[in-house]
């Protein structure tokens, strides 16, 4: 029983804002246009080719890999990595609570906690979980929006996404066409002008 359950919960992504709620269906992939480097002693590289542009400016994409090499760059080589699923994410933001003492440790603490009497600060976003078959080390792409407090920031949508991977990658959803580009604004004070086309 539980697990017929779990087999019928599906997330949802939001196309644009104003837009549908879509499920990501199976035959999507994300595909690699251009080599992705990981840096030394870390598991992600994010992307960053779209986000000049002021399109996306609040959202985050990274690349995950399984494998932790603290002395050399991973490359991943240009490919088609199907999904395998979408999974919901929460991303709650951590503060170092003092520097690190004689023993070099750091302590940390929830940014809500503590003496600042300030709100949780958190992002909202996605794990897009990718085929292992394509590169055994390649986990999964995860895309964060806005860091802000819980009613005042939401997962990023799939045209913000794609701001954020620019030309070095794209989200392919399986039997849709592309991802629409972000509509530019109009200009100041034009108030019957359209916006410009992308």
């Amino acid at each position: 029983m539980i697990s017929l359950l779990l087999g019928a919960c599906h997330t949802l992504v939001r196309e644009s804002v104003p837009g549908d709620w879509i499920e990501i269906p199976a035959g999507s992939a994300l595909r690699l246009h251009q080599p992705v480097q990981i840096p030394p002693g870390r598991t992600r590289a994010f992307f960053t080719a779209g986000r000049a542009s002021g399109a996306s400016q609040d959202a985050t994409c990274a690349l995950e890999v399984r494998r932790l090499d603290p002395a050399a760059i991973q490359t991943v080589a240009p490919a088609r990595f199907a999904i395998t699923r979408v999974q919901d994410y929460v991303a709650l933001v951590s503060k170092a609570d003092r520097p690190p003492d004689e023993d070099r440790h750091v302590r940390f603490q929830l940014a809500s906690h503590g003496d600042s009497g300030g709100a949780p600060m958190i992002r909202f976003g996605y794990h897009f979980w990718l085929d292992e078959r394509q590169d055994p080390n390649v986990m999964r792409l995860t895309c964060l929006g806005r860091h802000d407090e819980p009613a005042s920031t939401r997962p990023p949508t799939l045209v913000e996404i794609q701001a954020v991977l620019g030309d070095q990658a794209t989200l392919e959803r399986a039997g849709a066409a592309a991802v629409p580009e972000p509509t530019r604004a109009a200009p100041a004070g034009c108030r019957t002008c359209q916006p410009a086309p992308s």
